[in-house]
């Protein structure tokens, strides 16, 4: 297994991949940054999800979407954290690792992450958001460790908040698998995340 992790600032549909991943808090997406942004990319599709309440960013909640060219993406995978407020670094934690099972078995191995800033975060941002890409490179590690030849390429968005972060998350990362072919940190030359 070789590993091109990428860390970006950039927003989410800019981003060329197979699909795109997002977790997502209950709260209404204008106040969700890159979620916001593909909201309003898709026509306010998120939105109406969310009205409808067919989707509504509930805990564990998952949903596969098309993105009809809206996108540069393919594919567009929602996992809901339920209320911000309510989302302990565990439970946010446990949502990344079953958004990672669900890219395994949707065979999805060109991906974009977002990862939004948690509600209660009472740590170093850094070693959590370190900890939150392990937890999702560790569903593919499960499966795929031992395969030669098998390459993943993720690309993790998060925060302006994490921004200055971004050099030390990666460098941890480096330390964490040694089969790690490329890891990067991609400035936005707007810094518009």
């Amino acid at each position: 297994m070789k590993l091109d992790l990428r860390f970006v600032e950039v927003s989410l549909e800019e981003v060329w991949v197979d699909a795109l991943a997002a977790l997502v808090f209950q709260e209404p997406y204008d106040a969700q940054g890159s979620i916001f942004t593909l909201d309003t990319r898709t026509g306010g599709y998120f939105s109406l999800l969310r009205d409808s309440g067919f989707f509504k960013g509930s805990l564990g909640s998952t949903i596969l979407l098309a993105s009809e060219g809206r996108v540069k993406a393919d594919k567009i995978i929602l996992k809901g954290l339920g209320p911000k407020g309510d989302c302990s670094p565990e439970t946010f934690l446990k949502c990344i690792e079953e958004l990672g099972e669900s890219l395994v078995r949707l065979k999805i191995y060109d991906v974009a992450v977002w990862i939004p800033f948690p509600g209660n975060l009472e740590r170093d941002p850094s070693g959590f958001f370190c900890d939150a890409c392990i937890t999702l490179l560790r569903s593919y590690e499960k499966i795929y460790g031992e395969t030669a030849g098998f390459y993943l390429k993720t690309l993790f968005s998060f925060p302006r908040e994490i921004a200055g972060f971004l050099e030390e998350i990666a460098g941890n990362l480096k330390k964490s698998f040694d089969h790690l072919e490329s890891c990067s940190v991609i400035r936005s030359v707007a810094g518009d995340i």
